[in-house]
This record gives C-alpha cells, sequence and structure tokens, in this order.
C-alpha cells in the first residue's frame, strides 16, 4: 500500500520545523510505503529556501496558484500512492498513525476521518479530543459541521461512520477524489473545502470511516488564520452559503436558506453573488450525480446522535444511581450509630428519592415490538457462550414474543451447525448509518450493549441493561480490549478496577453452567464407522487454539507434556484408543494410536467429542462444544486464562500456582509471547499430575470392549 502525505503551508515553516520530523517518522515505521508532499502557497518566509536542506527526504513544490484548494490539489496531482493522506503543517503525529490508519483503508471507504486531539495536554496531562465522529445538521438555514461524538461516547464496535472530516488531517481515495475533481477551488483561500468534498462523496453514497484509535495531534493556526479573526468568519459564512447553493437540492431546505440570506449584510451578498454563475454550472452537475436526499443524510445523522445520547444519558443515570446508593448507604451507618431522627428521616427521604428516580416504570411510548439486535463475534467458544446467553436473554426477556430479534454471525454455517434453532434469527444488521434498532448487543464471551433507546425499553429490561453497563464500567479493561494496557500497571494506578481478579460473569450476566439447548448430532454411527471407533473406547486429544498469530500460544500446554502424558495413559489404560483432533494450526503430537487432524468436519468433530471417555485439551473451543454437546469431562490445561471463569464443574481442570496472576488481554500479544523471559504457569503442570488427576477422578477403566453407545459416561 502507498500513501501520499499532502501538506499545504503558507508561511508555516516554524510549524514545519516542529511537525515534518514527527510526520516523517510515522512514515518510515509504515509497513507499506509513504511518500511526503509540501506544497508551498507562495509563502513569504523561508520555506523553500530551508525545507529541502533539513528535509532531504520529503518533496517541496510551489503552488502556482493560491489557497488551500488549489494546493491540495497540485500536491495531489505530483503523487501517484492509492490513498491520499491530507495534513496541515500544525500536526503533530505518533509514530505508529499510518500504521493505525491502514487498517480503515479499505476499498469500501472514500474518506477516513481521524479522531484528533490538541496537541498540548490539558493540566491533568491528558489529550483533549478536538474531533470525533462528525454529525451534520441544518440550522438558521445553513448546514452545521462541527459537532463532534467523541470516542469515549461511543459504544464499541468494529466499524463507525462520518459525515464529515477535518481538513487537518484526513484521508481520501485517489479514484474517488479524481473523480470528484479535487477540492473545489470555489471555496479558496480556505474553509469548507473538506466538508464540500465529503458532502459530495455523501451524495454519492460513498462511505466516510471514522478511525478511533489515530491520534493526531493539531496545533492550530498553521495553515489558516484564527477563527476569531474577521476575515477568517467572513470566509466562513460566504462558503458556508456556496455550499449550499452548490449542493443542498431539498426544496424545503433551500427556503429556510433564502429567509436566512437575506437577513445578511450586503458585501456577503455582493461576494456570494459574484460567483453564482459558476454555481449554478456546478449545482446542474452535482444534483446529476447524486444519489442520496439531503434529508435522508441529516435524519442518519440525527439518528446516529440520539444513539450517542442515549447511551451518555445510560451513563449519567448509573451515576447518579450510585451516588444515591453511596449516600444512602452512610446515612443508614449514621442513623444505626446515633439514633437520632433527623438522620432517620433524611435516610428514609434519600431511599424514596431514590426509588422515585430509578424504579418508576418508564411505558413503551408505542405498541410496536422492541426491535433487537443480538450480534455474536469470536471464535468457536465465544460463540457458544454467547449462544447460551442468547438462549437466557431470549427465554427471560422474550415470553411474550414482543420483541423482534435479530442474531447476527460473522460465520452462520458454524451456526447452522451447532444451533439450527437460532437459523431463522440469523441476518444481517439493517443499516450501518442509522439507528434501526430499540436495543443493540455485542457479544464476544460477554453481552456489551452498543445502544439502548431507553424510552422503550420496560422497565425490568432497562434495569438489566443498566446492570450490563455498570458491570461493563467496573471491568472495563476485561471488557473494552482497547487500548490494551500493562495489567501490572492498572493495578497500581487503578486499584479500584481489581485487573486480574476475574470477574464472575454468571453471576452478573444471569447464566448457567449448563447450556440450554440441544446440539443435534447426524449420522453418529456412520461418523464412528468411517473411523473404526465403533466397538473402542478412545480419548481425543486436542493441542491447537485460536485466534493466536502463531501456532505456539502461551495458552498451550507444552508439547513434550503432551506427549509424555500420552505414553503414560497407553501404559495405564492399554485399552483405550487415543485419538489426535483438529484443523493442523500447531504441532503434531506423533504418539498417539491415531490421527484425524485435518481431517475431520465439524458435523464429525462433534460426534468424536460426545462420544469420547475423555477429552484432553487446553482452554479452547473444543472444550465449550463438548460441554454443550454434554459429552462428559475434559482434561483442560488453563495458564494465562483463569480457569475460575472459564472451566465447567465436570471437568478437570489443571491450573498452575507457579504464576501469582492470569494475564489474559495484558496486551495485544498474550497469546504469542508471555510477559516473563521463561514461561512458567503451564510449564509447571507436569504429566504425571495430570495422570494422577485423572485417575483420581475415575473417568477411565482398566476394562475395555463397549460397543457403541455403551461407553461409560
Amino acid at each position: 500500500m502507498q500513501i501520499d502525505v499532502v501538506i499545504a503551508s503558507k508561511n508555516g515553516f516554524k510549524h514545519l520545523k516542529e511537525c515534518l520530523p514527527t510526520v516523517v517518522a510515522a512514515a518510515r515505521n509504515f509497513h507499506g510505503t509513504a511518500q511526503i508532499i509540501v506544497v508551498d502557497d507562495n509563502s513569504q518566509d523561508e520555506t523553500l529556501q530551508m525545507g529541502p536542506a533539513l528535509f532531504p527526504a520529503i518533496t517541496f513544490v510551489k503552488n502556482p496558484k493560491s489557497g488551500v484548494c488549489s494546493a491540495r490539489n497540485f500536491g495531489a496531482r505530483q503523487s501517484k500512492g492509492t490513498w491520499l493522506c491530507f495534513l496541515d503543517n500544525d500536526v503533530f503525529l505518533e509514530p505508529e498513525f499510518f500504521n493505525t490508519a491502514a487498517k480503515y483503508l479499505r476499498p469500501e471507504a472514500f474518506c477516513v476521518a481521524c479522531a484528533g486531539y490538541k496537541a498540548a495536554p490539558a493540566a491533568n496531562g491528558r489529550l483533549e479530543p478536538l474531533d470525533g465522529v462528525k454529525l451534520i445538521y441544518w440550522k438558521h438555514g445553513f448546514p452545521r459541521f462541527t459537532q463532534n461524538i467523541y470516542n469515549q461516547n461511543l459504544p464499541k464496535q468494529e466499524t463507525y461512520f462520518s459525515w464529515g472530516v477535518q481538513g487537518a488531517y484526513f484521508f481520501c481515495q485517489r479514484a474517488h477524489f479524481e473523480q470528484l475533481g479535487g477540492f473545489d477551488e470555489l471555496f479558496d483561500p480556505y474553509m469548507l473545502e473538506e466538508t464540500d468534498l465529503a458532502y459530495r462523496g455523501l451524495k454519492r453514497g460513498w462511505k466516510i470511516v471514522y478511525a478511533p484509535d489515530t491520534r493526531p495531534r493539531h496545533k492550530c493556526g498553521g495553515t489558516i488564520q484564527s477563527k476569531t479573526n474577521p476575515y477568517t468568519k467572513f470566509l466562513s459564512k460566504r462558503n458556508r452559503t456556496l455550499f449550499v447553493w452548490k449542493n443542498v437540492q431539498d426544496p424545503l431546505l433551500r427556503l429556510s436558506h433564502a429567509l436566512r440570506f437575506c437577513l445578511q449584510g450586503p458585501r456577503l451578498w455582493q461576494s456570494c453573488l459574484k460567483k453564482y454563475p459558476e454555481i449554478k454550472i456546478k449545482a446542474r452537475a452535482e444534483r446529476q450525480a447524486r444519489t442520496e436526499r439531503d434529508a435522508e443524510i441529516l435524519e442518519q445523522s440525527a439518528l446516529f446522535a440520539k444513539r450517542a445520547d442515549s447511551r451518555r444519558w445510560l451513563r449519567q443515570r448509573l451515576q447518579i444511581k450510585a451516588g444515591l446508593n453511596y449516600l444512602s448507604a452512610r446515612l443508614a451507618r449514621y442513623a444505626e450509630k446515633y439514633h437520632t431522627a433527623p438522620q432517620i428521616a433524611l435516610h428514609l427521604a434519600l431511599s424514596c428519592l431514590r426509588l422515585m428516580w430509578w424504579r418508576t416504570p418508564r411505558p413503551n411510548t408505542t405498541n410496536a415490538p422492541l426491535q433487537v439486535c443480538l450480534t455474536f463475534e469470536g471464535g468457536l467458544g465465544d460463540l457458544l457462550i454467547g449462544l447460551n446467553w442468547a438462549c437466557a436473554f431470549e427465554n427471560r426477556w422474550n415470553t411474550d414474543h414482543s420483541m423482534q430479534i435479530d442474531v447476527c454471525f460473522q460465520n452462520p454455517k458454524m451456526v447452522a451447525a451447532l444451533a439450527p434453532a437460532f437459523v431463522r434469527h440469523i441476518s444481517a444488521p439493517r443499516t450501518q448509518n442509522a439507528v434501526a434498532y430499540d436495543l443493540q448487543i455485542t457479544c464476544m464471551r460477554v453481552p456489551v450493549v452498543q445502544y439502548a433507546a431507553a424510552e422503550r425499553l420496560p422497565a425490568p429490561l432497562a434495569e438489566y441493561v443498566s446492570t450490563l453497563l455498570a458491570f461493563e464500567k467496573e471491568h472495563a479493561p476485561l471488557i473494552a480490549l482497547t487500548p490494551y494496557k500493562d495489567a501490572l500497571t492498572q493495578n497500581i494506578f487503578s486499584p479500584c478496577i481489581k485487573r486480574w481478579h476475574q470477574p464472575d460473569w454468571v453471576d452478573a450476566y444471569h447464566l448457567q453452567e449448563k447450556f440450554l439447548w440441544e446440539i443435534p448430532l447426524i449420522q453418529e454411527a456412520d461418523t464412528l464407522a468411517r473411523f473404526e471407533l465403533t466397538t473402542k473406547k478412545f480419548i481425543t486429544v486436542n493441542r491447537e487454539v485460536g485466534f493466536a498469530k502463531t501456532t505456539e500460544s502461551t495458552k498451550l500446554w507444552p508439547l513434550n507434556h503432551y506427549r509424555q502424558l500420552i505414553d503414560l495413559l497407553k501404559q495405564a489404560y492399554p485399552a483405550y484408543t487415543l485419538v489426535e483432533v483438529g484443523c493442523g494450526r500447531g504441532q503434531r503430537l506423533g504418539n498417539t494410536h491415531s490421527s484425524l487432524v485435518g481431517k475431520t468436519s465439524l458435523e464429525e468433530i462433534k460426534v468424536l467429542l460426545k462420544h469420547a471417555a475423555l477429552h484432553i485439551d487446553c482452554d479452547g473451543g473444543l472444550v465449550h462444544l463438548r460441554h454443550a454437546l454434554r459429552g462428559g469431562p475434559s482434561c483442560v490445561f488453563f495458564g494465562p486464562t483463569s480457569a475460575e471463569v472459564f472451566g465447567y464443574s465436570e471437568n478437570i481442570n489443571l491450573s498452575s500456582q507457579a504464576c501469582p496472576i492470569h494475564c489474559e488481554f495484558y496486551s495485544k500479544t498474550w497469546q504469542e509471547r508471555c510477559m516473563l523471559e521463561n514461561p512458567v504457569c503451564l510449564a509447571s503442570i507436569t504429566a504425571q499430575t495430570a495422570l494422577e488427576r485423572i485417575q483420581a477422578r475415575g473417568v477411565l477403566t482398566i476394562k475395555a470392549g463397549a460397543e457403541f453407545g455403551t461407553q461409560p459416561r
């Protein structure tokens, strides 16, 4: 991938000297190719004289015209990359800026908007946000693009769409950029040129992707004059008027604009009317190219704002509720200690206030059924846990069938094999820009509320949603996996979070250890006969886990330990056949009686797990599948993950005491690399210990010869 960076600068060499080193460093760290082009917009300083000498790796060119739009267009014509990155000359970049942004540079994206921050940290040392998801709304006859929804108010999901970009830092796909003719130089010297470009793309049905984890820092004031400058204010009013004349076609919006335009001064009238003939031609071209109406774009933006506001409202309610509970508890202790009538009365008054505030039923404002969307992510184990929760959710909250539930999966074929009852629910989300549901929940192990229309939810369900939000907030490092932080640092500086005391998912989310549905099995006898296991008692062995980029994950029991245990099992239980299973990602064991690695379908592996006398594995999807099949006990080795959280009571759960913490998700690479130089957790569990635990449980017998369907359970 090649990204060409275009920086327009006018009399901004003092800013370039500070910011360009960060841009160069980010370009060098980029895994693709990045070319940097600085376009001097007829500056009166030493940009062209000193710039090439100080930054030899950067191309410096001079704009033959004048204005930010023409400068950026000229720089784009000097480049050849698939993607264009437009930066102001006063923007600082982090070293991984381009690598982080690259994952959002997808073919379906027209522009990529960055999450910007102020260059100077606040008094508390934190960076203050400047730009998030930009919204468009109509006010007093003009569109407004200045409202932002920042990261902290956004539910956590993979993709968000914006309705505008910040010209100081954004990406644009070259093919779309050229199709639109670049920036419209009608808006020179500056103001609203990026808004016009983004809106024209939206009118054509293209998407603007928001990149929440990019962190460019904007000094502000290096490319244009201050927004409080009278000339800047005039350009803002003029260009907003030109924007409406060129892009807005809705008759009602045009009428609203005309009434407001009449109130503007003669200077604005004169400046805008001079450009009317040119605007008329461009407006006709835009009218012919559009596929989206202005009202539709405004509606989508309003629905997205409602979504963010709803989540913010729920969080505020939770904070108020927690505060009232705290005060009520303190007053109760004081009343118990001093037994004074005023304090007791105050305690009772606060208790009544709390009950009135939170527990008053909120009626459903419409008779339409609740629209619920449940989206599941992750691998096999995560999917099974999520399905179990979905069953519990539907059984508890949809008893009268008053909800319409859409269940969305990444792999519908897998779901069809595991839970055919859910196939009728499988669908894609109705829209990605608008809020089409009253309740949206994403589940990867645990359910996380993405959006909730509080006024539409019945009071008991609203209470349940608030519980999920409270639990998410309390255990944010485990549930919201970004940003990844060192577990030790979090425990030192945020002791209230309890990072390595894994939460009890079952109690918090009303789950049951017993799975609530039956997984169907197909052609059991034929499958066992095909693998010559009909008359044999057998043990299945697996040494693979998902999601790790390397075959040797930190979740895996050492290979030599596996082989030693297999040899010990052969000696202790010669009547049993040891069968290796898996998809072929990891290293083969080599000493089992037979290997079916890469030779079984999901339907066949279900049969094997159901009828095996014992399953030996690390903490992974097959363990959850065997539990869901009610196939009997498994011997499971736990290292970074917690057996208390992810283990089942019928299993032989082996955890090490050599390491004091469960380091799951302490970093992005926790499955690939241990924080210690010499991992000790799983290596300290010996094969002899595992054999003794298996023998103590008594799940295997010495005698042989059981027929199909008669294996001991």
